[in-house]
C-alpha cells in the first residue's frame, strides 16, 4: 500500500467517525441511511464510493451500469458493517487488542519515515484504532457464525450427486495453429496480404502439406517451434468466435483462416477429450471442503439477511445517486 492509498483509507475512516452521529433530529447531516442510532452521511458514502471506483476501475472509465451496481454495493457494505458491529456487541464480542495493536504497529512502521505521515499520524491512528476494533469484532463474529459442524458422509455423497459440475473434468482440446501476424494498427493492405497468404496455406494443407512443417516455416506464434502445437486447451482460452470455429471441427479437421487481433490463423483440431465425471472416491476430500464452504457461506448470508430484515433500513435514493 502506498502512502497515498493509505491516506485515502484514513480519510474514509475519518468520514466514518463524522457519520456516526445520533439521529436525534439536531444538526443531522445529509444521510444515506440511518441504522439504529447511527447515521451514514453523504460524505462518508461518497468517500467510500470514490475509493471503490479507484480500486475497480483504475483506468478511469466507469460504465453506467457498473457504477449503478457499485453504488448499491458500497451502500449495502456500509449498512452491513454497522449491523454486524452491533450484532457483535450484542453477543458481547470484544476486540482482540493484540491483533489491533499489531495492525496499528505495522501501519506506523510502514510510513514512519515519511514526513507527510507525521502530520496525520496521531489522528489517523486514533481513527484507525476505532475501525480496526470494529474489524476485529466482525472477524470474530464471522468465525462464530461459520463454525458449522462438518457434514456426515451421506450428506457429502448427496452433495456430490447433486453437483456433478463441480467434480467433472471439463472437455479438453488439443489444438495446433499457424499464425500469420499483422500488427493491429497496420494498413489494410497488410491485412489483405496476410489473408491471401493464409488462404494459400489452407489450400496447401488441404492438398496434403505437412501442418507442422508449414507452422515452423510461416507461423509467428511461439508454438511454431513445436509445429504449431498449442497443447491441451479448454473453453475460455480463445475468443468466442475462435471457439465456435474450433467447436465445429472434428479431430483432424482444419479451419478456414480466422481473423484475430494478432493477424490471421489456421487451426487444426488434433484431439478432443470429452468431459469426465470423477469417481466419488477421487474427489471425496474436495467434496467435503466445497460443501463445508457452502454451508459456512449459507450461515453467514442467512444471518446477514436476518439482520437486514429486522433493521428495516431505508436508503435515501437522492444521496445514493449523488454526483450523477
Amino acid at each position: 500500500m502506498t502512502w497515498r492509498s493509505f491516506a485515502g483509507a484514513a480519510l474514509i475512516a475519518a468520514a466514518s467517525v463524522a457519520g456516526a452521529a445520533p439521529a436525534d433530529g439536531t444538526d443531522t447531516p445529509a444521510a444515506l441511511a440511518t441504522v439504529g442510532g447511527t447515521v451514514i452521511t453523504a460524505e462518508e458514502y461518497l468517500a467510500h464510493l470514490q475509493a471503490g471506483i479507484r480500486q475497480r476501475y483504475f483506468h478511469g472509465q466507469v460504465p453506467e451500469e457498473g457504477l449503478a451496481a457499485l453504488r448499491r454495493e458500497v451502500a449495502q457494505s456500509l449498512i452491513d458493517r454497522i449491523l454486524l458491529a452491533e450484532e457483535g456487541r450484542r453477543r458481547d464480542i470484544r476486540p482482540d487488542a493484540v491483533w489491533v495493536e499489531a495492525q496499528l504497529k505495522e501501519l506506523d512502521g510502514r510510513f514512519g519515515s515519511d514526513p507527510r505521515w507525521q502530520s496525520v499520524r496521531e489522528e489517523t491512528l486514533r481513527e484507525g484504532r476505532r475501525r480496526l476494533e470494529e474489524d476485529s469484532v466482525i472477524r470474530q463474529l464471522r468465525q462464530q457464525v461459520e463454525a458449522v459442524p462438518a457434514a456426515n458422509s451421506a450428506t457429502v455423497r448427496e452433495y456430490y450427486r447433486t453437483h456433478p459440475d463441480k467434480f467433472t473434468t471439463p472437455e479438453r482440446l488439443r489444438v495446433s495453429m499457424i499464425l500469420l501476424k499483422v500488427e493491429p494498427w497496420a494498413a489494410g493492405a497488410s491485412w489483405d496480404a496476410a489473408r491471401d497468404e493464409a488462404a494459400r496455406l489452407e489450400e496447401r494443407l488441404r492438398g496434403g502439406a505437412d501442418f507442422a512443417e508449414l507452422a515452423r516455416l510461416h507461423s509467428a506464434d511461439p508454438s511454431a517451434g513445436r509445429g504449431g502445437d498449442l497443447g491441451y486447451v479448454h473453453h475460455g482460452m480463445f475468443s468466442e468466435e475462435t471457439q465456435r470455429v474450433i467447436d465445429e471441427l472434428k479431430p483432424g479437421g482444419l479451419s478456414a483462416p480466422v481473423r484475430l487481433l494478432q493477424g490471421f490463423a489456421i487451426f487444426r483440431l488434433d484431439e478432443r477429450i470429452p468431459p469426465v465425471l470423477n469417481d466419488f472416491a477421487q474427489v471425496d476430500a474436495r467434496a467435503r471442503e466445497l460443501l463445508q464452504r457452502d454451508r459456512q457461506a449459507a450461515a453467514w448470508e442467512g444471518m446477514l439477511a436476518d439482520l437486514r430484515g429486522r433493521a428495516g433500513v431505508e436508503i435515501n435514493e437522492t444521496v445514493l445517486n449523488a454526483g450523477e
